[in-house]
């Protein structure tokens, strides 16, 4: 089941981590801490799956060029880390319930 959502999830172009550790936590009885982890592993897997099959990929509006444009990316990676640094520091230092009250106001907000 899984498994399906987060094909799903991706191919759709959603990370699939707002519908993953909602479906881990309940099919799998995992807390909240160990839930963020294994989609976290599955987010990554997926983008690094994405990365490689779109590698080679042509723009199709430029068949000259790839179809990642890696300006782009040097300016989103740098901060793209910082928040994943940030990121990593709130996890081990908040609690589990906490956390949760914090991803639902961010998935609220983002779904405005």
């Amino acid at each position: 089941m899984f498994i399906v959502f987060k094909g799903l999830s991706s191919i759709g172009g959603v990370g699939g981590g707002a519908i993953a550790k909602p479906l881990i936590m309940a099919f799998f009885g995992i807390n909240f801490k160990v839930a963020v982890a294994i989609s976290s592993f599955a987010i990554t897997v997926a983008t690094l799956t994405k990365f490689i099959t779109s590698f080679s990929e042509r723009n199709p509006d430029k068949l000259s060029t790839i179809s990642i444009d890696y300006q782009v990316v040097n300016v989103m990676m740098p901060l793209t880390l910082v928040g994943a640094f940030i990121g990593a520091y709130v996890y081990v230092v908040l609690p589990d319930l906490i956390l949760q009250i914090l991803l639902t106001i961010l998935l609220l907000l983002l779904t405005i």
